[in-house]
C-alpha cells in the first residue's frame, strides 16, 4: 500500500509505540488521526480523546472521522495497558475486576474499533494493482505465545488479539482488506518504564541479539514494512531480539 494521502487511524497514539507509528505514517505522507484516553499534541496529527471500551463512543468517533476526513485505509490497534496478577494464591482468588479491565482495553476495545472501522473500509474504493481497500494492524506481544507467570490478563488479551489477526484476515479478505500483527518483546515505552531494574536486566539477558530494549521507532519501522507489503497477510511478526521468555523470572518468583 502506498500510504501517501491515505487516512490512518492509530489507537493509543498519544505515546510510546503508537506515537512513533503515527509520526512514521505522517512522515510518509499519510493523514493521521490518533485515538487515546489521554490528550496529545502531535504536530500534523489530529488527536481525539476516546475511551475505546465505550462502543457507543467509538461508533460516534469513527463516523465523525469518516464524515470529516473521508475513508480510513489504515487502522493500527496499538492501545493497551499492562497488568500483573495470578489467577489465585494462598491469600485468595485473583482480582477479577483488574483482569476484566485489561481485557476490556486490550481486547474488547480493539474489537470495537476494528468492527466499526472495517465496516467503513468495506465501502472504500479499490486501490493499487491489487485493489486493496485497507489494512488492519494489531499490536500483539510475545506474551501472545509465551505468557509468563502472573501475566494472566495481559497474556489472555494479547493471545486473543493474535488469534483474531488470522480470523479477521479471513473475515475481510473477500473485501480486499488485510490484517497483520506485530508481537514486540521488551520495548522501552511508558508502560514498561515502572519495571524494576532487576526485572529489566533479566528480560534483556534472555534475548539472543541484540541484548537491549527495543525502541518505539523500530516498532514503527516494522509496522510500515507490513503496511506497505501486500503479500503479507494473516501473519504476526515477532519483534523480540530472539527472546523466548521462561515460565517465570527470578523477580516474579521472589515477589
Amino acid at each position: 500500500m502506498n500510504v501517501n494521502g491515505k487516512l490512518a487511524l492509530v489507537t493509543g497514539g498519544a505515546s510510546g509505540l503508537g506515537e512513533a507509528l503515527a509520526h512514521a505514517l505522517r512522515d510518509a505522507g499519510a493523514r493521521v488521526v490518533v485515538l487515546d484516553r489521554h490528550p496529545a499534541t502531535l504536530t500534523g496529527i489530529e488527536s481525539i480523546p476516546c475511551d475505546i471500551t465505550d462502543e457507543a463512543a467509538v461508533a460516534a468517533v469513527i463516523s465523525a472521522i469518516v464524515d470529516h476526513h473521508g475513508p480510513i485505509a489504515i487502522l493500527a490497534n496499538v492501545a493497551g495497558i499492562g497488568g500483573i496478577g495470578s489467577i489465585a494464591s494462598p491469600a485468595g482468588p485473583g482480582d477479577i475486576s483488574a483482569f476484566r479491565r485489561v481485557i476490556d482495553v486490550n481486547l474488547i476495545g480493539a474489537v470495537a474499533v476494528t468492527a466499526h472501522v472495517a465496516h467503513s473500509m468495506i465501502a472504500n474504493m479499490p486501490d493499487g494493482a491489487d485493489g486493496e481497500r485497507g489494512i488492519i494492524l494489531n499490536a500483539c506481544s510475545i506474551a501472545s505465545f509465551e505468557g509468563q507467570e502472573g501475566m494472566d490478563a495481559y497474556g489472555a488479551s494479547k493471545a486473543a488479539l493474535a488469534a483474531l489477526t488470522l480470523i479477521w484476515a479471513r473475515d475481510l479478505s473477500r473485501h480486499a482488506i488485510r490484517c497483520v500483527g506485530i508481537a514486540p518483546g521488551f520495548f522501552a515505552t511508558p508502560m514498561t518504564a515502572p519495571m524494576p531494574d532487576a526485572l529489566v536486566d533479566e528480560l534483556i539477558d534472555g534475548m539472543e541479539f541484540p541484548r537491549r530494549a527495543g525502541t518505539a521507532q523500530e516498532f514503527a519501522d516494522a509496522a510500515m514494512f507490513l503496511i506497505r507489503s501486500p503479500m503479507i497477510n494473516a501473519e504476526i511478526l515477532r519483534l523480540d531480539g530472539g527472546a523466548r521468555p521462561p515460565a517465570r523470572t527470578r523477580w516474579t518468583a521472589a515477589a
